[in-house]
């Protein structure tokens, strides 16, 4: 029997192999190759030219003429570096600053102070001087109660002239209701006519 007749017979063995359902169940694979093995030769990852023909259960039946699984590439490594860890030192909140007490207000304070015990502990001429310097204190509610107070109830007409006529220039309608009482009820002519010159000031009549 001539090669080239052996060589189609096994081809025909392979095919038939290959296409039979049992084979192929079973995991029977076969190969063929041909030329002169050098080196080791391995089933699944073979390299080296290899000759004669191979058949077995084996997936990869057939190695390729050369393999060669190229350069391996290995990254740079990793390094995992630990948080730094800060302590820091506790430090009391620095109190704020008082603010620095202002001299002219500070001054106003204590001219209104003096003025307020004047008018009710000083001679007469002392407490009319004290109802004209707390007029630019007026707007403080406890300074306007203590002029309507003098305007009612002083002992001396001229303070509460003083104190209705403080009233007529400022001309606050809060204090309405002690001028008209005081126009009304007071003892002393001047001191009526002041308390009704203001009740015109304020009301504009």
């Amino acid at each position: 029997m001539s090669r080239a007749w052996c060589l189609f017979v096994v081809s025909v063995v392979v095919c038939l192999a290959l296409l039979t359902p049992g084979a192929a169940s079973a995991g029977v694979q076969v190969g063929i190759g041909f030329g002169t093995t050098i080196g080791p030769h391995y089933h699944h990852h073979g390299y080296g030219w290899y000759g004669g023909w191979y058949a077995g259960p084996d997936y990869y039946y057939c190695d390729p003429w050369w393999y060669y699984p190229g350069p391996v590439v290995v990254g740079p490594p990793v390094i995992v570096e630990p948080s730094p860890v800060i302590i820091r030192e506790y430090r009391p909140p620095v109190p704020p600053k008082e603010p620095t007490p202002d001299p002219v207000a500070q001054k106003l304070q204590e001219k209104k102070s003096e003025s307020l015990k004047k008018l009710k502990i000083g001679d007469p001429s002392n407490r009319v001087q004290a109802v004209k310097d707390l007029e630019q204190f007026a707007g403080d509610a406890k300074v306007r109660t203590t002029l309507e107070q003098a305007l009612l109830s002083d002992r001396d007409p001229q303070v509460r002239k003083a104190a209705a006529e403080l009233f007529g220039r400022l001309q606050d309608k809060k204090s309405l209701s002690v001028l008209k009482q005081a126009q009304a009820n007071d003892s002393d002519r001047d001191v009526r006519q002041a308390a009704y010159k203001a009740v015109i000031m304020i009301e504009g009549y």
